[in-house]
């Protein structure tokens, strides 16, 4: 086993299964939780996260296959994902279909939790990865704190492309429809407005 990234949760590692490459997330056991509560949770959460990469698919939006998941272990196998991070790879036209993407997970009520480009893979088609934190909601609010933490990321990160966000919105509304994309982007401005007046008091 390669150790490819270490984590806060998991970690990352490069195995082969079946003769192919792929990958093994692993939640480690934490110390400073009690032993059996610690298992508790790692296995929950594993099986948690292997079930949004399922309702992801049935949503309409790529993410990578599952082989195995061992719940004692609080491990995932899944498949290797050929392709570029988004976070290095940035287009217009990529960021139109990760807005299709977000709003195909709304449409299900499935909140991903973690929405940044570093998450997406574009290869022969765009993948999105670590359902770790995601959750159902049928809630607005909920939806517009997705969408909130992408456009974060393309303010601060991808200064340059400022058709960045502007698209992703064109994309999430050609699924959800420009009434309800106008809805999330005034729930955006006033978790923003929150945010500001948080600051300042």
């Amino acid at each position: 086993m390669q150790l490819a990234k270490r984590g806060a949760e998991a970690d990352i590692y490069i195995v082969e299964w079946g003769g192919r490459k792929a990958v093994s997330k692993v939640r480690s056991p934490k110390p400073y939780r009690h032993e059996a509560l610690d298992a508790t949770i790692r296995k929950h959460r594993t099986i948690h996260e292997a079930s949004f990469m399922s309702a992801a698919k049935s949503a309409g939006v790529m993410s990578p296959f599952v082989h195995f998941v061992d719940p004692a272990r609080a491990e995932i196998i899944m498949e290797f994902v050929e392709g570029q991070n988004v976070r290095d790879a940035i287009t217009p036209d990529l960021c139109y279909e990760m807005g299709r993407y977000a709003a195909m997970l709304h449409t299900s009520n499935i909140i991903h939790g973690d929405l940044t480009t570093s998450n997406f893979i574009a290869g022969k088609k765009l993948v999105l990865l670590d359902f770790g934190l995601s959750y159902y909601s049928e809630r607005m609010e909920d939806m517009a704190t997705d969408i909130r933490l992408i456009k974060e990321v393309f303010t601060s990160a991808h200064i340059a492309t400022k058709k960045a966000f502007p698209r992703f919105i064109e994309g999430y509304a050609n699924v959800s429809g420009e009434k309800k994309a106008g809805k999330i982007l005034e729930n955006v401005k006033e978790i923003e407005q929150r945010g500001r007046y948080a600051r300042i008091t």
